[in-house]
């Protein structure tokens, strides 16, 4: 189940590491009520002292098939990842202006690796702590953009990929469980996300008409990537937190709680 929400934040959070525009939407999946799980995904029981770790490796034996996606759980094939268009507008740090997307693929996200977590109940209150990483995404696709870096303002047309190694993820999710149709299901009141990147590659071409201008531009953004980052962030995260808890809602309302964890 989480394998799919840290994929979408995961996704989510790469936009670019921009702050999207209200044109931007997410893929749309048709949600099919769930009546049992395969019978490789096991079932946790609440009591049982290794639930964190039955729920972890849950969701380690889930995140690989983004690949190929699971029918069965409305998950979608999600590695590579489509955005589609998308539009996103800055006005904070070093950099102000607009930038328009279209056919990008986001590559990698199966390969993610879920590190720890921390599912804690109360009567009918559920928290849960995530840790995971992704040892490297790749984004690649179309752009073009009416941009202010610095003192420098360029409007750039072209295709470009990003690079991101080592980007982790903490994800907390509350949630309050109900009753409906004989079953337990979880419906999520707030989603917290934190990512965090080791390095950032970036290359564009069309950023300016000069090869060697665009090299030069490139290097200046490669080396400033960590405050470009951390400029865009907070209001990034402002938009997609959420978007990615209706997302998040609309799954786990097609998916009884209690075929996760039991009470027995």
């Amino acid at each position: 189940m989480a394998s799919v929400l840290s994929a979408i934040i995961f996704v989510a959070f790469l936009g670019l590491s921009l702050a999207a525009d209200e044109g931007f939407v997410v893929p749309s999946i048709e949600f099919k009520p769930i009546t049992k799980l395969a019978d490789d995904i096991p079932t946790c029981r609440q009591k049982d002292s290794d639930i964190n770790e039955c729920i972890r490796q849950g969701f380690q034996q889930l995140t690989p098939r983004l690949k190929t996606g699971i029918s069965d759980l409305n998950i979608p094939p999600m590695d590579p990842f489509l955005l589609g268009k998308s539009s996103y507008n800055y006005n904070s740090g070093i950099l102000q202006g607009r930038i328009a997307m279209r056919n990008v693929l986001v590559h990698g996200l199966s390969e993610g690796i879920v590190d720890k977590v921390d599912y804690r109940q109360k009567n009918n209150r559920v928290r849960m702590d995530m840790l995971s990483h992704v040892p490297q995404l790749l984004a690649e696709g179309a752009y073009k953009a009416d941009i202010k870096l610095n003192d420098m303002k360029i409007t750039p047309k072209g295709t470009f990929n990003i690079t991101l190694t080592d980007v982790s993820m903490k994800t907390r999710a509350l949630g309050e469980l109900y009753e409906r149709d004989g079953h337990t299901y979880l419906r999520l009141t707030k989603l917290e996300t934190e990512p965090k990147v080791g390095d950032m590659r970036i290359y564009a071409n069309g950023l300016v008409p000069d090869p060697a201008l665009n090299d030069v531009i490139l290097d200046f953004i490669n080396q400033y990537w960590q405050q470009l980052y951390q400029a865009m962030l907070p209001e990034t995260m402002a938009i997609w937190e959420p978007i990615l808890l209706k997302v998040g809602n609309d799954f786990f309302a097609a998916l009884p709680f209690d075929l996760i964890v039991t009470k027995d």
